[in-house]
């Protein structure tokens, strides 16, 4: 499984790549995470691959995605990555509904911002559009990636985001069908 979360410095991207490689480490994946940012962190190009397998990984670039997250435009130049039936999650928040994509691929638009104000959480929008990735891609048990969700924030020492986190993901989670 090979994914890619893009966006701006300062979406949540990098560690929304983080996240999602401890929930495959969490299940006994073999992983890589590969973060990539430009000379400026916030408002800069930045993006991370997370790569899972019970097998060997040849490498942490980016290759052929199963999964593109993109929250802003610019992300799509990343959809050229995306294998035939690929799914897209895109920030609908942040890319108009008229702006095509070109290729087959499964395209969830979710309004991540949207939802992370309702939520009350802001700061937010990647933690809803990785609820969204779990629900629509079953990548992991609901519960085991509320769990890891909960013990990142918990071990860098930020519990108290964690019952706001927690009502982001589900944000996400319960919007896709």
């Amino acid at each position: 499984m090979e994914l890619v979360f893009a966006g701006f410095g300062g979406q949540g991207v990098l560690t929304s790549g983080m996240i999602v490689a401890e929930m495959a480490l969490e299940e006994g994946k073999t992983v890589t995470w590969m973060p990539t940012y430009g000379p400026a962190m916030r408002g800069g190009k930045a993006y991370s691959v997370v790569k899972y397998t019970d097998g060997v990984i040849g490498g942490p670039d980016i290759e052929e995605s199963d999964v593109l997250v993109a929250m802003n435009g610019p992300s799509l130049e990343y959809a050229a990555y995306l294998k035939e039936g690929g799914t897209l999650i895109i920030s609908s928040d942040e890319i108009a509904d008229d702006l095509t994509v070109e290729g087959n691929f499964n395209i969830v638009r979710v309004p991540c911002m949207e939802l992370a104000m309702k939520a009350n959480n802001p700061k937010a929008a990647n933690i809803v559009a990785i609820g969204a990735l779990i629900k629509k891609c079953g990548l992991f048990d609901a519960d085991l990636a509320r769990k890891v969700l909960k013990q990142i924030f918990v071990n860098k020492g930020k519990e108290k985001f964690t019952a706001a986190n927690e009502e982001a993901f589900n944000a996400g989670f319960d919007y896709v069908q």
